[in-house]
This record gives C-alpha cells, sequence and structure tokens, in this order.
C-alpha cells in the first residue's frame, strides 16, 4: 500500500528534511507562503580554500521565498529532480 510506505518513510525523516518536502508539497499544490509564491534556484558556491582549484562548486538548488518582508532561502539539494 502506497499510503502505508509514505507514512513510514516520511516518519524517518529529520525535522530539516520535513520542512524541505513541507516547501515542495506546498509548491506542488500551488500553495503561497504568506502570498508568496516559492521559485527555485541554482547557485554555484565558492568553498573559501585558498587550496581549491575546482571552484565554484555546484550547481546547489535552494528554495526562494518572501516571509514577513524578508527574502527566504531553503536549501533543497544539489540534484533537483531528485527531490521533486
Amino acid at each position: 500500500m502506497v499510503d502505508k510506505e509514505i507514512i513510514e518513510a516520511i516518519a524517518e525523516l529529520s525535522e530539516s528534511e520535513l520542512k524541505r518536502l513541507k516547501l515542495l508539497i506546498d509548491n506542488k499544490l500551488d500553495l503561497d507562503i504568506n502570498n508568496s509564491k516559492i521559485s527555485y534556484r541554482s547557485k554555484d558556491i565558492k568553498c573559501g580554500r585558498e587550496s581549491c582549484n575546482s571552484c565554484p562548486h555546484g550547481p546547489y538548488w535552494y528554495a526562494e521565498w518572501t516571509e514577513n518582508g524578508k527574502r527566504k532561502t531553503k536549501y533543497l539539494g544539489k540534484i533537483l529532480n531528485e527531490i521533486i
């Protein structure tokens, strides 16, 4: 039964993973967070090590939205297709 498998998988998620999942579900259902749409962006990030020859690293995917007048960002992972 699919529902049971989903519930069991969700039960094993950490708080951070649950928040990430909620963002994705809200966006998939076209729900707003404080009347603000979630957008997805990929970013290349510099690690800051002087000896690094492969900077920038990424792309890393982030969900972005506005909440109470402030821009919020949540890291989603390296591969967006695996998350959505």
